[in-house]
């Protein structure tokens, strides 16, 4: 949890680590309490309940317990006298002293016993009610404590005249008075906070007096961070790689040049050449910091403590994100699953993989498929830091020094066996590493997107990315289970139900899968899919990704691309589990030419290791004499294609290209595409997503061209495809030609 929340500022009591942790921690606060529910439209006027924590994670269960109201309102309300109550024969009552206010937007902590609420939240709480544990203001008591029951309970808010201003009822609560309708909120489990959605738009919490206002797909951990989902615009530079081709070079280059500072967070770290780097890093006076998940999936291998116990050993530091309830020890997530870095406080790394041999592989004829990213920005950089360091926290439990022996528990988190030798071997396969990494400059729009925080959201983030979709969706994942939560209370998968719905809106989506994991769930995801697909007439297709025919160890990665102009990079599976239980981390990058990257290798995975079929309308190449100009013109095709870029075949030697397409007819497709200039394939000309053009029906076109591009000298050129006819052409001198078609391909 922050140390502001809501705008409160809190005095501190514990002592942090650094200067740098600090000021990290301001940035963080900033930021605090920004992932909202669904949305509403209800005007709040008065006090409200906020949140409720009433099945603790402490021994006795009742001294955990606290309440938060806030005040959504323009100005200050004094609500001494006011009083918060439950129901029934037990009924408890606490009073606010008369002096007690809460300002404008402002929100109160009302804990049953301080000194544990601080302990748990790291804030100080406003008032307390249940003991006097500490200078806290105190409530006052009216004959029985007020004690939340776990199974079911209310909360009911009272001004000084005894009105109910506001009340929430939860679990098998059968109160059926004034400030609620119809059904209680579903009962949380221990450990969770019941929290009140706010509108992801306006910010304001919802108020309907039902458990409509408290349905918010996220699950609100006691001690979790609350980072708001932001979107920095900058122009800039990032560059893009991929697993197995380039994710090595670049993360070890990105180590090599760091001057100050390395800050990771990865759930695996297994790859002893990766380590070496880190080394050479903190033994040229870098600071170095890494947390890893303290509990991962087969346990923390020999080669993870080895690397820890290198890195401790040599000056860096190393914690585990843990859990021991037998000791109070409660990790905030249930699995540390992010995969990012943070260089020199300038530079951020998020990726889909491990830091093993298979997702960073030393080298790139072997491993899985993987998406990387390195963004050369201040305001992304101090957004990860924030998110490190509220994790990293040492005054949380739950993080866990590296010792190569503790008195508690052993080597569990510490060295290796004694005899055990690091297996340096360097995996090999049969994968072609066709894509180089990129540098692309050019104008960015970042959204860091994080489990839980905001990773849920409905309008924006993954699933408003989806939503927003105008032309096609394409999803590369480890595994999609069709359905969350157990089997006997099924609810559909938010993000696979995005995309289906994405499709019914006349999108084409893709989704590919891994066949070596989660078998399957993966099969019945493809079974669903495909019969949804075929009832309704859908452009929506799954399938496996061919490991064989791509040479790849598996696809591991975690990402999906809107109108070839959006891409998701992150950690996050599309599971239930991964977005509201695990801290995981990712962010949405809008630019054509990042997401034209991606797109080329969800291609070359789709395809199965090989360039997509051109079903085209190719003119083929043209003749002298050569000139740039505007071309306007008729296509009439005899079949139907798919359509996502324009080819322009140059002259030799020169830089032919053209430099503006629009495509139309009177049946209302119109679509356009810009030239981005003498990078990557520059002959080629991308659409934001594919479209179709139809059979027998005849489109316009202009086509603007640069330098010296090859012509067809024809007034009308027949192809097996249909026709192409000229109806003018303009060249750079002005002069005017009805006999000018320019060599074109349109494809996918």
């Amino acid at each position: 949890m922050l140390n502001l929340i809501e705008g409160k500022k809190v005095k501190s009591r514990r002592r942090d680590s650094g200067v740098t942790f600090v000021l990290v921690i301001l940035f963080a606060t900033t930021m605090a309490f920004g992932c909202f529910g669904y949305s509403s439209t209800a005007t709040v006027h008065a006090p409200i309940i906020t949140g409720v924590y009433y099945d603790t994670y402490l021994k006795g269960d009742t001294d955990g317990e606290f309440i938060r109201i806030h005040n959504p309102t323009g100005s200050s309300i004094n609500i001494g006298g006011w009083q918060i109550t439950d129901y029934g024969e037990r009924e408890g009552v606490i009073t606010f002293p008369e002096w007690a206010n809460i300002s404008a937007g402002d929100s109160l902590y009302l804990a049953y016993n301080a000194t544990a609420f601080y302990d748990e939240m790291f804030q100080e709480a406003d008032f307390e009610y249940g003991v006097d544990s500490d200078s806290t203001p105190n409530m006052t008591k009216m004959d029985k404590q007020l004690k939340l029951a776990n199974t079911g309970d209310e909360v009911i808010l009272k001004n000084n005249e005894g009105e109910i201003i506001d009340v929430v009822i939860y679990g098998n609560s059968i109160y059926a008075g004034a400030g609620w309708t119809d059904a209680p909120v579903k009962d949380v489990a221990e450990g969770v906070i019941l929290e009140r959605d706010r509108n992801e738009t306006s910010g304001e919490y919802e108020d309907t007096d039902s458990a409509e206002d408290w349905n918010d797909p996220r699950v609100y951990v006691v001690g979790q961070s609350h980072f708001s989902y932001e979107t920095f615009s900058f122009y800039g530079n990032v560059t893009v790689f991929t697993s197995p081709d380039s994710s090595f070079s670049e993360i070890a280059n990105a180590i090599d040049n760091a001057q100050e500072s390395i800050y990771l967070n990865v759930y695996l770290f297994h790859n002893f050449y990766l380590m070496n780097h880190i080394i050479d890093a903190i033994e040229r006076g870098v600071e170095v910091e890494i947390m890893l998940e303290g509990d991962p999936v087969n346990g923390i291998a020999d080669d993870e403590r080895y690397i820890a116990n290198q890195t401790i050993a040599t000056g860096g530091e190393v914690r585990f994100m843990m859990n021991d309830k037998d000791r109070g020890i409660h990790d905030r997530y249930a699995f540390n699953h992010a995969k990012y870095a943070i260089i020199d406080n300038e530079k951020t790394i998020v990726m889909s993989e491990n830091w093993k041999n298979t997702g960073v592989p030393t080298n790139n004829t072997f491993g899985n498929r993987g998406w990387g990213v390195i963004i050369n920005n201040p305001d992304v950089t101090n957004y990860f830091s924030a998110v490190f360091f509220e994790d990293w926290k040492p005054t949380s439990k739950d993080s866990f020094p590296f010792t190569s022996d503790d008195p508690i528990y052993g080597n569990k988190y510490g060295s290796p066996p004694l005899d055990f030798v690091p297996n340096r071997t360097i995996p090999t396969g049969n994968y072609s590493h066709p894509f180089d990494s990129e540098v692309i400059y050019g104008e960015f729009d970042v959204s860091p997107v994080l489990a839980p925080d905001t990773s849920l959201m409905q309008t924006k983030s993954i699933i408003g990315m989806i939503k927003g979709a105008k032309k096609s969706v394409y999803v590369e994942q480890l595994y999609i289970h069709k359905d969350w939560s157990s089997y006997a209370d099924l609810k559909p998968n938010h993000f696979l139900e995005a995309a289906i719905n994405a499709s019914r809106r006349g999108c084409e989506v893709k989704i590919l899968l891994n066949p070596t994991y989660s078998f399957e769930r993966n099969h019945a995801t493809i079974d669903y899919v495909r019969g949804i697909a075929a009832n309704e007439g859908l452009n929506l297709d799954v399938k496996f990704i061919d490991i064989e025919s791509t040479g790849l160890n598996k696809t591991h990665n975690k990402g999906v691309i809107v109108d070839c102009s959006k891409v998701l990079i992150s950690s996050i599976n599309w599971n239930e589990h991964s977005p509201t239980n695990n801290r995981e981390a990712g962010l949405i990058i809008e630019n054509e030419d990042v997401a034209g990257f991606y797109t080329d290798v969800f291609l070359y995975d789709w395809y199965n290791g090989s360039l997509p079929p051109e079903a085209i309308f190719d003119t083929g190449p043209g003749t002298y004499p050569s000139i740039f100009g505007m071309h306007n013109g008729t296509i009439t095709l005899n079949q139907t294609i798919t359509v996502s870029k324009l080819y322009t075949y140059p002259c030799t030697g020169t830089g032919g290209h053209s430099e503006h397409v629009r495509i139309w007819n009177s049946s209302g497709l119109d679509v356009t595409a810009n030239w981005k200039g003498y990078k990557r394939d520059w002959h080629n000309i991308s659409f934001s997503g594919s479209f179709t053009l139809k059979a027998n029906e005849t489109y316009n076109y202009t086509i603007k061209t640069g330098s010296y591009p090859q012509m067809h000298h024809n007034k009308t050129l027949t192809l097996p495809e249909g026709e192409i006819r000229c109806i003018k052409f303009t060249d750079a001198n002005e002069r005017v030609y009805c006999d000018w078609i320019p060599a074109i391909k349109l494809w996918t």
